[in-house]
């Protein structure tokens, strides 16, 4: 049974890309691990991010066989698979670990998937995990359950706070650095809430946006996996 995530962004994706993101940003995600090795893109979505990397051979996976199949037609491999079931890759697979806007859609059910990405990483190697900000208002309000301005697709995807995650990546042993980082990126496909929700939340969700505008939205977490 395919989860709900899956059927979701099946959907979203059935044109020719899932977002759209400026030039700048890509090259953000990019330089956070410049010489990055044998990379594997965790929840690759439609292969955006992954094709505007450099400096290594990129290998993509995500749940959705929709962006699976966009992913490849992007030149990045990809399979269809769920961390959370088990990755098919060798232990320490990989040089670099990319994780982007992935961890919200779990419901907090981080630790397989951070144990499988630990699991493939070779010694030394970095996870880079990118996530929307909680600590940043705008993004609080508009990813919270049950917020009247949510425009996060399912209704239990609440942003992070890194202080949150960062116990969970030392468990799993992980030397970690944290910083903000304000990356941008449009939907193409925005029919997830009916048009009269969308009207009526627009306004707020605007001027909050424009509110906030200097805020970072996200942040970025390299963790490097320690030596045994």
């Amino acid at each position: 049974m395919k989860r709900p995530q899956a059927v979701l962004f099946d959907r979203l994706a059935a044109g020719a890309k899932l977002y759209d993101y400026p030039a700048e940003s890509l090259r953000m995600l990019d330089g956070i691990v410049p010489q990055k090795g044998r990379t594997l893109d965790i929840g690759c979505g439609d292969g955006a991010i992954a094709a505007a990397f450099t400096g290594g051979r990129i290998m993509g996976f995500d749940v959705s066989a929709r962006c699976a199949q966009l992913s490849a037609s992007r030149g990045v491999p990809a399979i269809v698979a769920d961390a959370q079931d088990g990755l098919p890759f060798a232990d320490g697979s990989f040089d670099t670990v990319y994780c982007v806007d992935v961890l919200h859609h779990l419901e907090v059910r981080w630790a397989p998937l951070l144990i499988e990405a630990h699991r493939v990483l070779r010694s030394g190697g970095s996870l880079v995990i990118v996530e929307p900000d909680a600590r940043n208002p705008f993004v609080r309000v508009t990813q919270a359950p049950d917020s009247p301005l949510r425009v996060a697709p399912f209704n239990n995807e609440p942003a992070i706070n890194p202080d949150e995650l960062l116990p969970v990546l030392d468990e799993c042993g992980y030397a970690c650095s944290c910083a903000p980082i304000h990356i941008t990126g449009e939907q193409i496909e925005r029919r997830t809430f009916p048009m009269w929700q969308r009207a009526l939340k627009a306004p707020f969700v605007l001027g909050l946006a424009f509110w906030f505008r200097d805020v970072p939205n996200k942040f970025v977490i390299v963790a490097r996996k320690k030596s045994p």
